[in-house]
């Protein structure tokens, strides 16, 4: 009685404690979000993401000391998706020499909405869903509860094997007593489990990013007693968890263009709204933009522009043209003066229309209906001639990923695109590719050699697009894709007005060069959705595919400011699921010469797939390929269908 009256009194100060960080700011040991081996009850935070290299895997009925690198996304509001590689020996041939394990493996974990988090949090998860090799599999559900630094989570699990962890009911609790310590123990069903975690500070290190780590220092139960396994990883921040609020740009562009300089003589003749059409399409052929015209249709006064300076996201120059004209002093006098309309060109043709306003502290932009342009231009300019060629540079990446010849076998080269204008709507392009680097199995009389990086010219492509509606654009292609083919390519697409919605359809033939009895087609149909909202894209194409298989693909886009992960899930000849990320290979704002524009490319991409619901995990590169030219109709013309301002 004596002892409990002593505890007692610390309990109301413990519960009572400001509320830190949860355990599901951590992944587990198996690569998931949660405590040593048990999952919590949440998932990992939306717009965070979290590498973490451990040394534990349960492999042939024990635990052992094994090599995991696992990878987990808050890909969006209550949803963690990841991805998990297990190995022994790094690069040997398991069909001939080697042992141990070798696995790529996904996994998922859901939140259950409604809930307030005063009563419960409750979430259900897969680990290694859906291959044939499954090493790591299992399901499982769990609820939690968070009392200040205290966090407590119950619940059961199924995996494939029986008598290891989450076979039954498990239950864990951790305590942080600080914001970088976690103390753990836990029961996974199998074993009791005690540990701890590190965490250093937010803010310690630069782009909010935080190491972190584990270690299991203890455990005792039905598998092997005694061992120690530990973690280490690195947390980092992604982006806003919202899209973009008003105009669309980072405060980074609105800022330069807010401190644009603006002369005493421009300053002048702005103030004489005679001369303002002059002025502003000096101040913007000044800024770099090209195809500027400038003029007045009754009280209207209508501004028109090309962008190939903000090549991540167009909607930053339309703030960074809002920004500079509102920087020059336009006078407040009349409505022509305070009410501008910005027209913005891609290839001369006009595809995105907004009211801007000067009026206020910051300018203002609002959706506008398109209108017929003025008779006559007061002013037309370009920042240099429109066919400027320009050069983008990008890195052509094929990997084979935790497979029976190797972890990470890698086939690299560099992609040169050269591009130029022709006319309104015409493009040509020529992109060669050089390779820099193969390992062994890419290699000549290597595994993977047929599915290497090839020097040569990989593409050359002449387009026009027609833009036959102020929603509806089609584009006609003719030259040499995917390396090896000469053919045609048709992309017909259809927009609501808010873009968030796109309907289309995408055809092409295609002949062998050197065998003219090998041809090829592609015959799909396509729907994009966006999500204005949350920055999400999903993108369904269903039909008969580059390679012959027919079927579907469903491409998610999960934006993050101007990065993106992505998800896909193909259904063809055989299932794949991939997990991935877009990064742009280029400044906010690209650079260029009188005569040329050397850049990155804004879209490049990188996707492990893995193979699902097969009883034999086969290697493959390919399943559901679609062949698209490397300027497509809503990469140049539509802002990648992201909504607009």
């Amino acid at each position: 009685m004596k002892k409990s009256s002593r505890f007692k009194p610390l309990l109301p100060v413990i519960f009572s404690l400001p509320y830190v960080v949860s355990a599901a700011d951590d992944l587990a040991l198996p690569g998931y979000s949660g405590f040593l081996n048990v999952p919590s009850a949440t998932v990992l935070n939306h717009v965070q993401a979290d590498v973490q290299y451990s040394d534990q895997a349960w492999v042939a009925g024990e635990y052992g000391h094994y090599r995991n690198v696992a990878g987990v996304v808050g890909i969006f509001p209550l949803v963690e998706v990841g991805g998990r590689i297990a190995w022994e020996e790094t690069q040997s041939n398991l069909f001939a020499n080697g042992s141990g394990p070798r696995d790529l493996s996904a996994n998922f974990k859901v939140q259950a909405p409604l809930i307030p988090e005063s009563w419960f949090t409750l979430a259900a998860g897969a680990q290694d869903f859906g291959g044939s090799a499954n090493n790591f599999e299992s399901y499982y559900v769990v609820a939690g509860r968070q009392f200040g630094p205290v966090e407590m989570a119950v619940g059961y699990g199924r995996p494939e094997e029986a008598l290891r962890y989450l076979d039954g009911a498990f239950a864990a609790i951790s305590y942080r007593p600080t914001r970088w310590l976690n103390l753990i123990a836990e029961y996974d069903a199998a074993d009791v489990r005690l540990g701890a975690g590190l965490t250093s500070p937010k803010g310690w290190l630069p782009g909010g990013l935080q190491v972190k780590g584990k270690v299991m220092a203890y455990d005792r139960g039905d598998s092997d007693n005694g061992r120690q396994f530990f973690s280490l990883g690195l947390s980092i921040p992604l982006g806003r968890d919202t899209a973009r609020s008003t105009t669309g740009a980072a405060s980074a562009v609105a800022t330069e263009a807010a401190s644009a300089p603006v002369t005493g003589q421009e300053s002048k003749q702005l103030v004489d709204e005679g001369a303002a059409t002059t002025t502003i399409g000096e101040i913007l052929v000044a800024a770099g933009y090209e195809r500027v015209s400038v003029g007045s249709a009754g009280n209207q006064l209508t501004v028109r522009f090309e962008n190939n300076l903000f090549n991540r996201d167009e909607r930053q120059a339309l703030e960074d043209v809002a920004q500079r004209l509102h920087a020059a002093g336009l006078p407040t006098g009349s409505e022509a003066a305070t009410s501008l309309r910005l027209v913005l060109l891609n290839q001369n043709i006009p595809v995105m229309t907004r009211q801007l306003w000067l009026d206020g502290e910051q300018p203002r932009l609002t959706s506008a209906s398109e209108q017929e342009p003025p008779q006559q231009w007061d002013f037309q300019g370009s920042a240099g001639p429109v066919w400027r060629p320009r050069l983008t540079l990008s890195p052509n990446l094929t990997t084979g990923v935790a497979t029976e010849y190797g972890v990470l076998d890698t086939s690299l080269a560099l992609g040169s695109e050269v591009s130029t204008s022709l006319w309104t709507g015409a493009l040509a392009s020529a992109t060669w590719n050089q390779a820099v680097y193969a390992s062994e199995d890419f290699d000549r009389g290597g595994v993977f050699y047929n599915s290497r990086q090839r020097t040569g010219l990989k593409e050359a492509d002449l387009q026009q697009t027609l833009r036959l509606h102020p929603q509806f654009f089609t584009t006609f292609h003719a030259g040499r894709y995917n390396t090896d083919y000469y053919g045609w390519l048709s992309d017909s697409l259809l927009v609501s007005s808010d873009r968030r919605h796109a309907l289309g359809f995408l055809s092409g033939n295609f002949r062998h060069v050197d065998d003219s009895a090998r041809e090829a087609r592609q015959m799909l149909g396509r729907y994009t959705y966006s999500h204005p909202g949350r920055d999400v894209q999903l993108t369904l194409h269903a039909g008969e595919f580059f390679e012959g298989d027919t079927g579907f693909r469903v491409d998610g886009r999960f934006w993050f400011g101007d990065y993106a992960m992505l998800l896909t899930y193909k259904n063809t000849d055989a299932e794949f699921v991939g997990l991935g990320v877009m990064i742009p290979l280029t400044p906010v704002k690209d650079r260029q010469f009188r005569y040329l524009q050397v850049r990155g490319n804004p879209d490049w991409s990188y996707t492990v797939q893995t193979r699902i619901n097969e009883d034999a995990n086969v290697v493959s590169f390919g399943g559901a390929t679609i062949v698209r030219p490397a300027n497509t109709l809503e990469r140049v013309y539509l802002n990648r269908l992201r909504p607009g301002l």
